[in-house]
C-alpha cells in the first residue's frame, strides 16, 4: 500500500493483482481497476496461459505477468488479489492468497459448495483479511434505488418479487467448450447466482425452492436451457424465469409491495414505481403517464451521468467500494457470509434438478406436485 496526495490529504493507494486472464477479467475487472487509478494500482496479472495473459496485459498496460500465484504475491506484495478464474479453483486460490496476507475479491459464485465457502470464511477470519464476492447485479443503479425504496417503506410492506433473466444462446449454451457446462447444474451455475443473491437482498433466509426445467434446444452438452424457479422465504416468494434459448439479453424485476410495484430494467437502467389500485380508465391512464415519465427521467439521469463522467457500471462500483473498505477498514460491500448463503441456495436448486431427473423418486414427486426442496 502506497501513499498519494489528493487535494492536500494523504491517502493510501491499494496495490491489486488479477488472477485469470479470461473474458470477465478483460471485459469487467481490469477496466474497473484502471478507472480507479486515483486509489488503486494494478500491478500484475497471473494466469497459467502465459500467451493469453501477456496479450491481455499488453492490451491494458498491466506491467508484469506471472504464472504462479505464490511467486506473484511474493514479488508484488499486493493488498488485493482479484480471482477471475473458473469456480472450481476459487477456494484454493482464495485461501492461498489470504494465507499470504492478501484481501480477496472473488467472482461469483464464491465457491462450488458450502464446505468450500466455509474454508474461505475461516481463512478470512484467521488471517484478518477481507473477502468481497462479485455479486455485481446488486450495484446496478435501479437495484440500489429499489432496495432503498423498499427499506423506506415507499411501496408499503414487501410482498414478493419476480425476476426474468435471458442470456443469449451463443453466450454459453451453444458453446460446447464453455466452462459453465462443467458446473453443477450446467449453465444455471453461471448465471443462477444472480437470481439467488438478488432475491436474498429482499427475502432472507430462503427456506425452500421449487424448480421446473426444460430442454428446448438441441445441444447435448447442455442439460437444460429454460427454467422456472420459486425461491420461498418465511413471508414472501421470488418467482424466477431463466432462459438461454433466444438471442436476447434481459434482466428485469418486479418488486411487489402492498401499496405499489417497482419495475426494474437493469440493462435499460431504469426503475418505475407503479401505482394502480383501481382499474377505471382515468387512474389507469394516469398510471401509464406516470410510468412513461419516470422512464424518461431515468434515461435523462443516465445521460447526465455519462456526460459528466460520473456514470459507473456495476464492477466499477464494487471494485471502488471494496478498495475503500480495505483502505478505511470498513465492511466489505459483499461479505464472504453473503457469498456462502448464495451458494447454499444455488445448491438447493441444483439438488432439486438432480432429484427430478427422469426415473428418480424426485421425478415421481414432481408429477405429484411435490417439487419443493426445504432447507436441510
Amino acid at each position: 500500500m502506497s501513499v498519494i496526495l489528493i487535494r492536500g490529504y494523504a491517502l493510501s493507494k491499494i496495490k491489486a493483482a488479477v488472477v485469470g486472464a479470461g473474458l470477465i477479467a478483460g471485459k469487467k475487472h481490469i477496466p474497473a481497476f484502471l478507472r480507479h487509478k486515483n486509489k488503486v494500482e494494478l500491478v500484475a496479472l497471473c494466469d497459467l496461459n502465459q500467451d493469453g495473459a501477456r496479450k491481455l496485459a499488453s492490451q491494458f498496460g498491466v506491467p508484469r505477468v506471472y504464472s504462479d500465484l505464490g511467486e506473484m504475491i511474493e514479488k508484488e506484495k499486493p493488498d488485493l488479489v482479484d480471482i477471475c478464474t473458473p469456480p472450481k479453483t476459487h477456494v484454493r486460490l482464495a485461501v492461498e492468497a489470504m494465507n499470504r496476507g492478501c484481501n480477496v475479491l472473488i467472482e461469483k459464485p464464491m465457491a462450488l459448495t458450502v464446505a468450500e465457502c466455509d474454508q474461505i470464511v475461516e481463512a478470512s477470519k484467521r488471517n484478518g483479511v477481507k473477502v468481497c464476492v462479485g455479486h455485481s447485479d446488486l450495484f446496478y443503479y435501479p437495484f440500489m434505488e429499489a432496495r432503498e425504496l423498499v427499506k423506506s417503506g415507499a411501496i408499503g410492506e414487501f410482498r414478493g418479487m419476480r425476476i426474468m433473466l435471458s442470456t443469449p444462446t451463443d453466450y454459453m449454451t451453444s458453446r460446447e467448450d464453455h466452462w459453465a457446462h462443467k458446473l453443477p447444474g450446467g449453465v444455471i451455475g453461471e448465471s443462477g447466482p444472480h437470481i439467488v443473491y438478488m432475491t436474498l437482498a429482499f427475502i432472507n433466509p430462503i427456506r425452500k425452492v421449487s424448480v421446473d426445467a426444460m430442454k428446448v434446444l438441441d445441444f447435448p452438452w447442455s442439460r437444460y436451457d429454460d427454467y422456472r424457479i420459486n425461491l420461498i422465504g418465511d413471508k414472501a416468494i421470488s418467482s424466477v424465469s431463466l432462459s438461454y434459448t433466444t438471442d436476447q439479453w434481459a434482466a428485469r424485476l418486479d418488486i411487489l409491495g402492498e401499496r405499489g410495484i417497482l419495475t426494474l430494467d437493469l440493462e435499460g437502467m431504469y426503475l418505475v414505481n407503479s401505482r394502480r389500485p383501481k382499474l377505471s380508465p382515468v387512474p389507469v391512464a394516469l398510471s401509464i403517464l406516470s410510468e412513461s415519465g419516470q422512464i424518461m427521467q431515468n434515461l435523462v439521469s443516465k445521460g447526465v451521468r455519462l456526460a459528466a463522467g460520473k456514470y459507473e457500471n456495476t464492477h466499477d462500483i464494487i471494485v471502488s467500494r471494496f478498495v475503500d473498505s480495505i483502505r478505511d477498514n470498513t465492511d466489505s460491500p459483499v461479505s464472504a457470509e453473503e457469498g456462502r448463503e448464495a451458494v447454499r441456495v444455488l445448491n438447493m436448486i441444483v439438488d432439486k434438478l438432480d432429484a427430478d431427473k427422469p426415473g428418480s423418486n424426485g421425478d415421481r414427486d414432481l408429477a405429484l406436485g411435490r417439487a419443493s426442496s426445504p432447507v436441510a
